[in-house]
């Protein structure tokens, strides 16, 4: 599966929002979330006024692992078969 990194690089906590699913990870400075993702995916990127990063997935399958716990995410029946899965 593809993945991509979210690092906190900054000396201050980092909000990691993930949509669509009204969730969030709190990035400790110099920690990082690993996103995994099914194919096909779209992925954005949104940095927020109050410096708080979203993550948006739209993929059948999303695996978050962040602050040593590890969170998956699938999405509701009625939403596959719309998008045709």
């Amino acid at each position: 599966m593809p993945k991509f990194l979210v690092q906190n690089l900054t000396d201050n906590p980092l909000s990691v929002g993930i949509e669509p699913w009204a969730d969030s990870e709190v990035l400790t400075p110099n920690s990082r979330a690993e996103f995994e993702y099914s194919e096909p995916a779209q992925v954005d990127f949104a940095v927020m006024n109050d410096g708080t990063v979203t993550v948006g997935i739209w993929s059948d399958l999303i695996k978050v692992t962040a602050n040593g716990g590890e969170k998956t995410f699938k999405p509701p029946r009625r939403w596959a078969s719309q998008e045709g899965g």
